[in-house]
C-alpha cells in the first residue's frame, strides 16, 4: 500500500473589517495539528493550508500560511489536484464584510456593517478521480440531520460532525463529542474524546476508503 498525499486545512480565517479589526472565531488549529501529526506518523505526505493559529504544526508537514477565506480557497485549489485525500478541518469564517473600511472605524452609536457569505471551499474544489473528500460540521442542535445534509450537499465521502454546547465550544484542547458520517449513510458515534483520538479515528476511515477502492484494481492485475 502506497502512502497518501494528504491535504489538510486548519485553523480559523480572519476577515478584515478595517485596518485593525477582523471577524473570526475561536478556532486554535489544534484539530488540524493533530490530524497532520497522526498522518505523518502513519507515513503519509502532508500539506497543511493554515489560517492564523496558536497551535504549532508538525515540523515535517509542508505548511502554507493564509489569513482570509479567499486566500485559503486559492491555496486549496492549487494543492487539491495532487492530493489523494482532502480534509477540510479549518473553521472558516462564514461571513466577511461586504466592504472593508479603508480607515479605522471610529467608536460611536449607530454603526452598521453589511456582510456576505465566504466561499464554500470544499464544495468548490476541483476533484480528481478517486480522491477522498472529508468535511467537518459544528452544530448546536440537530447535529446528525444537519451534518448529513452537508455531506450530501457538498458531495463528500466522509464528514466529522461535532456538537457545540452552549457553555463552551469544542475549541482548543477541549474534548469533543463527535460522529463520523459516511456517504452510504453509515453513522458512527465516537463519543466524547480527546482530539488526538478523533484524528486517529478519522484517518482510520479515510485510509479504509482510499485503500478499499484500490483493492479491486489490484485483484484484476493479479488475475
Amino acid at each position: 500500500m502506497s502512502n497518501l498525499r494528504v491535504l489538510i486545512s486548519s485553523g480559523p480565517t480572519r476577515e478584515p473589517l478595517d485596518p485593525v479589526r477582523f471577524l473570526s472565531n475561536y478556532s486554535t488549529g489544534f484539530m488540524g495539528a493533530q490530524l497532520a501529526a497522526e498522518a505523518l506518523r502513519r507515513g503519509h505526505r502532508v500539506t497543511v493550508v493554515s489560517g492564523p493559529s496558536i497551535e504549532p504544526l508538525p515540523a515535517k508537514a509542508r505548511v502554507i500560511p493564509v489569513e482570509q477565506a479567499r486566500e485559503m480557497e486559492q491555496a486549496m485549489r492549487r494543492q487539491a489536484p495532487r492530493a489523494d485525500a482532502v480534509i477540510m478541518a479549518a473553521a472558516v469564517a462564514d461571513f466577511m464584510p461586504t466592504r472593508r473600511q479603508a480607515t479605522k472605524l471610529r467608536r460611536g452609536s449607530g454603526l452598521r456593517l453589511q456582510f456576505t457569505a465566504t466561499p464554500d471551499i470544499i464544495a468548490r474544489l476541483p476533484k480528481r478521480r478517486g480522491q477522498i473528500r472529508v468535511g467537518f460540521a459544528l452544530e448546536t442542535g440537530q447535529v446528525i440531520a444537519r451534518a448529513a445534509r452537508k455531506l450530501r450537499g457538498k458531495r463528500l465521502d466522509l464528514l466529522l460532525a461535532q456538537e457545540a454546547g452552549l457553555s463552551r465550544g469544542p475549541f482548543g484542547r477541549e474534548r469533543v463529542r463527535a460522529w463520523l458520517l459516511e456517504r452510504d449513510g453509515t453513522v458512527t458515534a465516537l463519543g466524547r474524546q480527546p482530539k488526538r483520538r478523533i484524528a486517529s479515528a478519522l484517518l482510520d476511515k479515510t485510509e479504509s476508503l482510499w485503500y478499499g477502492q484500490l483493492r479491486p484494481t489490484a485483484s484484476r492485475k493479479r488475475a
